[in-house]
């Protein structure tokens, strides 16, 4: 199995080259298209509650803050953190939003996990860096170990007609039974708003909160 340090290289390599090649853009991301990157977004946060200035969210990969950016002009007022470990896109994230509260830290190799009442990620997943099935469940696993409440991420789907090379396919019922067996019965697979995509989330409680699943 592919661990951590290398996927972390093969990663800084492939997002430093972005960054160098668009500057400050979605491009440094590796989003062709802003608009797309925020159809994800929109994805994301069905399972929040952005009214609750209260509540409090962690963004895995958040690079350069875009979707702290989008968190706030859809007024969400809460606390937001970022982890990214790419040096570079933390930068622009400091420079676009001037105290922003973003770190360099990896999520697979923290040992003492700091709570958040939601956990986000959008296109971690996306590249093929070598990475195995296992790595991507023990990814999700320990980004579930910092939600209070839901995580929330988003992969490419194998159901697609046809692949693009370098990008890295999951196939959602493979990650669908991972999660029921193993972190929670309450999980939520969306498989037809977006081409190509899914979107995953996993809750702690298992009661039925219809204000945080609403449409």
């Amino acid at each position: 199995m592919m661990k951590p340090q290398e996927f972390n290289i093969a990663s800084n390599q492939a997002y430093d080259l972005a960054a160098s090649k668009h500057g400050i853009c979605s491009g440094a991301v590796r989003w062709d298209n802003p608009q797309t990157q925020y159809f994800r977004f929109a994805e994301l946060v069905k399972y929040l509650d952005l009214s609750d200035q209260n509540k409090s969210v962690l963004d895995v990969g958040c690079g350069n803050g875009e979707l702290f950016k989008y968190l706030n002009h859809h007024g969400f007022r809460g606390d937001y953190t970022g982890y990214d470990i790419n040096l570079g896109l933390l930068e622009q994230a400091l420079y676009r939003f001037p105290g922003i509260n973003v770190f360099n830290r990896d999520v697979n190799q923290i040992e003492d996990y700091e709570d958040f009442d939601y956990v986000l990620s959008s296109g971690v997943f996306n590249i093929d860096f070598g990475q195995s099935l296992e790595f991507i469940h023990n990814f999700i696993a320990n980004m579930f170990r910092h939600a209070r409440h839901v995580l929330v991420f988003n992969a490419i789907s194998t159901h697609v007609n046809y692949r693009d090379q370098g990008m890295y396919y999951i196939d959602p019922s493979q990650i669908l039974r991972f999660c029921l067996e193993n972190l929670s019965k309450r999980v939520v697979l969306s498989h037809g708003s977006l081409p190509f995509n899914y979107t995953i989330a996993i809750y702690k409680q298992t009661r039925y909160d219809p204000i945080i699943e609403r449409s």
